[in-house]
């Protein structure tokens, strides 16, 4: 049996409740597997229009389906260039998931709207539409018969759903908070966090301009600040090479937080031109396959709950690993990780690796964010020494070394996990 899957389109500038209440309906009524919350690209109808740029869209689509996991944002419209159509998606949608059947979630105006959209056809011959009405107020026998009258004209299934009528629009929101008003009743906890942190929709004037030191963004490093995965590391190349030396612990203290091209060198020039690294490296990397297999991956204690509580609290968060992404992202989804992340940079996106800034700029450009306004969370002295190159404001926990005096001279502040780091972050910015 497929599983049914029930879609919400929309802009989304900024999400509110009652787009999450329409799934919610929906996926009672129509006894729906899933819902998934698609922000649109560029839909042809806002053409002209200034729109919150598709980052932001998709970060708070994200967040306002914070612990709903029937729910779950889509950036499929977003990834595809040009226009939105509708008709598109449907097609796309059913392309990559033949396993599945899909539901599109519309209000009421569809129905009148729906012969000018392009080929509508095209969407009813992939999707069955699901209209939602507006409240009591609502006239379901006229609905029905214009459900009627559309699925003779242009084929497939198209239901009337029962919905409460909300005094709520993304336009009212904008409004709102141009006026300075309160929006804490229009929006999920997690998106409005995020519209005051990152300071949408405002009409700054200079002297209400976000000072030098307030932060919107934080990104992170993975092996030994959210992964204990520096000792496990160690511990799997020593065992691969049989032969402890302090010489072998030294070497391999060295290439913490360096990227594997980096600690290949490191390694022959402290061990010699001779030195077995790419067998040595096959055993490790089976090691670390196994312990993502196995749902044994060390994860550092308190990682979720910082991660979370930033999150939540309307921050960008990146992770910025030295790490190749062949590895990176089956890690971060084996510990679950991965969806507190609004974007994962890995080592072979940045031209040269830590001590050099390139990966911590390159994870602020993505997050559309300074590097002023990026707090960045380290465990290693390359990764200390690149934040601060870049510009990002640094904060070190340090994992198997503890720092120098060089190293607490470029840090922010040197503190003992990172919960303790997070909740810095946020009394910094209270």
């Amino acid at each position: 049996m497929k599983r049914k899957i029930g879609l919400v389109g929309g802009t989304f500038d900024p999400i509110h409740r009652g787009h999450v209440l329409l799934g919610v309906y929906a996926r009672q009524q129509f006894d729906l597997d899933e819902v998934w919350f698609l922000p649109a690209g560029m839909p042809y109808f806002k053409e002209g229009k200034q729109v919150s740029p598709a980052a932001d869209r998709l970060a708070m689509t994200a967040r306002a389906l914070d612990g709903l996991e029937w729910a779950r944002a889509c950036d499929l419209e977003l990834r595809r260039g040009g226009r939105t159509y509708t008709c598109e998606t449907v097609e796309e949608l059913n392309a990559r998931y033949p396993d599945y059947e899909f539901s599109f979630i519309f209000g009421a105006d569809c129905l009148d709207q729906l012969d000018h959209w392009r080929e509508p056809e095209r969407i009813l011959a992939g999707a069955r539409i699901l209209a939602a009405g507006r409240g009591s107020g609502t006239d379901y026998d006229v609905m029905e018969r214009k459900a009627a009258a559309l699925m003779q004209r242009f084929g497939g299934e198209i239901r009337v759903m029962p919905f409460p009528a909300l005094d709520i629009s993304s336009t009212l929101i904008r409004e709102r908070v141009r006026n300075g008003q309160d929006v804490s009743d229009l929006l999920p906890g997690a998106v409005a966090a995020y519209v005051k942190r990152q300071g949408l929709y405002r009409e700054e004037t200079p002297e209400e301009e976000p000072g030098p030191c307030s932060l919107s963004a934080v990104i992170f490093d993975m092996d030994g600040t959210l992964l204990d995965t520096e000792r496990l590391f160690i511990e799997a190349w020593e065992e691969a090479d049989g032969n402890v030396t302090p010489e072998l612990e030294a070497a391999l203290i060295a290439i913490i937080g360096v990227t594997r091209e980096q600690s290949e060198q490191i390694l022959y020039e402290r061990l010699g031109a001779d030195y077995p690294y790419e067998a040595l490296r096959i055993k490790v990397d089976e090691a670390f396959r196994l312990a993502r297999e196995n749902g044994t991956l060390p994860v550092k204690d308190g990682a979720e709950e910082a991660l979370r509580l930033l999150w939540r609290n309307g921050y960008k968060i990146a992770l910025a690993s030295s790490t190749i992404r062949e590895l990176v992202i089956p890690e971060l989804k084996a510990t679950g990780l991965l969806p507190c992340f609004d974007a994962v940079i890995c080592g072979e996106d940045a031209a040269h690796g830590k001590p050099a800034p390139d990966i911590f700029l390159k994870a602020a450009e993505c997050l559309a964010t300074a590097p002023a306004r990026c707090a960045v969370i380290e465990d290693s002295f390359n990764g200390i020494r690149a934040a601060h190159a870049a510009g990002t404001v640094p904060f070190m926990v340090p994992d198997l070394v503890q720092p120098d005096d060089e190293i607490r001279g470029l840090a922010k502040a040197v503190l003992p996990d990172i919960r303790t780091a997070a909740r810095r972050i946020l009394e910094q910015d209270s």
